[in-house]
């Protein structure tokens, strides 16, 4: 467990007090003045708890805590202050989110009360953390799992296009990539109320009838019931829920909700998953861009070209074979990778896919029982810097 515990303080004579009564009960970092404070949490953190003076002449301690809380957000707060009225009280709750606030001078053993609290706050604060981790990493599995199983092609195409949704992400200074990613995964899980005819269709850029319209615009709703229901997913559900509104307004849902309004996520997903289909229906990735920017007002046009300038980062990509223990994480199958078992000829994974250490594992498995078409057509960067 985290016992680390930083004390900042422009008093040298206090801090020099607090080390010898606490050096053999906590593992103890002291910081003279704000600045050094707010150095020490970066260079040496994460601390389970800081403890901080008020008043500090660079700095007062509860701009300092705030600065310390945006790196750590964890790390649990005390202050300590000489000037305890209201007014600091109220500030430091508010702005500074203080687990215990302290007068000076304090005794000891109150301090050391107030810090076994302290690292019972923070034990809580993280075990609730990684159960919530645990809750979400699990429920993007099972849903990802029902998709493969219920319609295994359209899970395909997520692997196909993921990796531009990273790209883009990346280009746009996505503040919040993790949730754009996880709605692309999720984005096809209203598809397992369509019929396979209208997804046919729609993967091959089919018009659709006035009622196949109202249908397939009716699966991001139903499938962002389904995530909102999954604690902390409520952005990853709206996302999914408007993957498919026009940049001026159009689209599903109905509202009026558009352009900038609408979430990044969604502008991603949208421009990227009709740039897959018309990949997928034999339009070069060049001609393809340039339908996209002639759609005026389906797309948002900054993410159209940073998935223009995805595409022109390609062109660095190289195309190899290599034997299944050379495949590395980032690499992307460059064609469907086939298996022999007995008289069987299994589809394995399709061409598009993204290679995880997860997949690369199955394979090396499988090849024990399955006699599997080696070397491997692989797309990787130049260099060899598939997966960094």
């Amino acid at each position: 467990m985290n016992r680390k515990v930083l004390l900042v303080d422009d008093d040298q004579n206090l801090l020099e007090s607090f080390r010898r009564q606490l050096r053999k009960k906590v593992e103890l970092t002291t910081a003279e003045g704000a600045k050094a404070g707010i150095e020490a949490a970066a260079r040496q953190g994460p601390f389970a708890v800081v403890v901080s003076d008020y008043n500090m002449p660079d700095m007062n301690g509860v701009d300092m805590l705030r600065v310390i809380r945006h790196g750590s957000p964890d790390t649990v707060r005390v202050l300590l202050t000489g000037h305890a009225d209201l007014e600091i009280a109220i500030q430091a709750v508010n702005e500074g989110n203080i687990f215990r606030l302290l007068t000076k001078p304090c005794p000891p053993e109150t301090l050391e009360k107030v810090l076994a609290d302290a690292f019972r706050m923070h034990d809580l604060v993280l075990a609730e953390r990684e159960l919530l981790e645990k809750t979400l990493t699990g429920s993007v599995s099972v849903l990802c799992d029902l998709i493969s199983l219920v319609k295994p092609d359209v899970f395909g195409r997520i692997s196909r296009f993921l990796p531009f949704v990273r790209g883009v992400c990346k280009r746009l200074a996505d503040p919040r990539p993790w949730e754009t990613e996880t709605a692309a995964m999720l984005s096809v899980i209203g598809f397992i109320t369509l019929p396979d005819s209208l997804i046919v269709k729609v993967e091959k850029g089919k018009p659709l009838a006035e009622g196949e319209v109202r249908q397939f615009q009716g699966h991001p709703a139903f499938g962002a019931r389904l995530i909102s229901k999954i604690p902390r997913m409520d952005r990853v559900a709206s996302i999914v829920a408007y993957q498919e509104k026009q940049f001026e307004g159009g689209g599903a849902p109905p509202d009026d909700v558009k352009g900038e309004a609408i979430p990044l996520g969604a502008r991603i997903i949208k421009a990227v998953a009709d740039f897959d289909i018309l990949l997928a229906n034999g339009l070069g990735k060049g001609d393809a861009i340039t339908k996209l920017d002639r759609r005026k007002g389906v797309y948002d046009p900054a993410v159209v070209a940073a998935l223009a300038e995805v595409i022109r980062e390609q062109a660095r990509y190289t195309l190899q074979k290599v034997y299944l223990n050379g495949l590395t994480p980032g690499m992307v199958l460059a064609e469907d990778l086939y298996g022999v078992r007995g008289d069987e000829t299994l589809l394995l994974m399709a061409k598009g896919r993204e290679l995880n250490e997860t997949v690369i594992e199955f394979l090396i498995d499988n090849s024990r029982t399955i006699r599997i078409n080696q070397p491997v057509a692989v797309i990787e960067p130049m260099g060899g810097e598939a997966g960094k």
